[in-house]
């Protein structure tokens, strides 16, 4: 899988070997506009216009990867299907017929009136949009092309609900990393030994409108290592925020979840139950409150197995009986978000329970950490990364109007929260 930054370059007369280096992000050494080193932007920037990429641009999008890329080029089908895609936003940066005298290479084939491009991945039900691979021809140095392909972008997102935009970059790019900061982007996390040659990674993000998200670098995130422990996972994460020498550990995860499980779900193995998860934390030290907007039982209408049914209600039963013991509070009521906000508030940590139906349209229960909130979104710890790069699952943002229809579960349309804070 090719990472945004991966795929971001801008030519300036490059060797083969520049121009396959993408784990730079842009080619080293070359800048973006003559304002990256504090000239001003030419003013043949206006030779260039921007529009959306058709089926009939695919030779020339070709032509700019053959160009630009020496490995991993995105295929003539790739193209076509972002073209059409719903979650994607291809643009192309042609020239105005009135510079095909300017000094650009009169001699290339016709395809050269498109001169570079930009793909925004948009992810579905969140905020979130990920710049995946933006690329400019070597002629087209000089007119501001990269810099007009990312903001056209960001504007083209805004439109599409979108309020987050997304990249990796070396840390040893500086003239990447100047554009980026010159555009909006500011760093909010680093990946170590990300790319091939074991260079470290920047994270950076735009706000693409004002925010106020608490700090997002200081939340740990971690990978479920199964199918089915997403909530072990979720609560180690949540403990970690909550106490940085809390190590997670694929040993931890499991023994999370021999503890919270329900044995038995749907089909497979058994998720874990809000209570369950409650009790796995407060045997780590932590206290723990539960919050559920229906009475027990919660995971058993899909259970068709009689048996299975029985064993599962039990499991319950067992819960609830040892959080009574132990003073754990499981309150029965319709809460609504302002829980969230209070627990964040006083330094607490959250775990919800989500369908994915939104982001994947599969109706599956999932438990996600909620690392932060501010006035338009609630964000996300997503443990289960098995289909994608880990950075697209972190801090996941959720505007606050749809964060409810994600937080419900099932026909009886189940929300529940586990609350932690560090015992007194």
């Amino acid at each position: 899988m090719i990472t945004s930054a991966e795929r971001v370059i801008e030519v300036n007369n490059a060797s083969p070997q520049e121009s396959a280096n993408r784990a730079y992000g842009l080619a080293e050494g070359a800048s973006n506009t003559k304002s990256t080193n504090g000239a001003s932007v030419p003013s043949t920037q206006s030779s260039v216009v921007l529009r959306v990429a058709t089926l009939h641009d695919l030779a020339s999008l070709q032509h700019i990867e053959q160009t630009c890329f020496t490995t991993d080029r995105l295929s003539k089908s790739r193209f076509k299907f972002y073209i059409d895609a719903q979650h994607a936003e291809l643009i192309v940066a042609e020239r105005e017929p009135s510079t095909s005298s300017s000094n650009l290479d009169k001699n290339k084939p016709s395809v050269n009136s498109i001169v570079g491009y930009g793909l925004l991945l948009l992810r579905r039900g969140t905020h979130l949009t990920r710049l995946y691979s933006i690329a400019v021809l070597p002629e087209a140095r000089g007119l501001g092309v990269a810099e007009k392909l990312i903001n056209s972008l960001g504007e083209r997102a805004l439109l599409r609900g979108k309020r987050f935009m997304r990249l990796e970059v070396a840390v040893g790019n500086a003239g990447a990393i100047a554009l980026y900061k010159k555009l909006g982007f500011s760093q909010f996390g680093m990946y170590t030994d990300y790319y091939d040659d074991h260079t470290d990674a920047l994270r950076m993000q735009k706000v693409l409108v004002p925010s106020k998200s608490v700090k997002p670098e200081v939340y740990p995130w971690y990978q479920q290592t199964t199918d089915f422990t997403c909530g072990p996972s979720a609560l180690m994460m949540a403990m970690c925020a909550l106490n940085n020498r809390y190590e997670m550990t694929q040993e931890k995860e499991l023994s999370l979840w021999r503890t919270a499980t329900t044995i038995f779900m749907m089909s497979g193995h058994g998720g874990c139950h809000p209570v369950g998860l409650a009790l796995a934390a407060v045997n780590e030290g932590y206290a723990a409150k539960v919050v559920i907007n229906q009475d027990v039982p919660l995971f058993v209408d899909g259970v068709r197995d009689t048996n299975k049914k029985a064993i599962v209600e039990n499991v319950e039963s067992q819960f609830m009986a040892e959080a009574r013991r132990k003073g754990i509070s499981v309150e029965i009521s319709d809460w609504r978000v302002d829980v969230i906000d209070q627990t964040l508030k006083a330094g607490g940590a959250v775990l919800c329970l989500i369908s994915t139906y939104a982001f994947d349209k599969k109706k599956v229960p999932h438990w996600v950490a909620v690392t932060s909130c501010d006035s338009h979104c609630y964000y996300l710890h997503d443990p289960d990364a098995s289909e994608g790069q880990p950075v697209e699952y972190q801090h996941i943002p959720v505007a606050r109007e749809d964060f409810l229809r994600l937080a419900s579960y099932g026909t009886r349309k189940v929300r529940t929260l586990v609350l932690l804070k560090k015992k007194k």
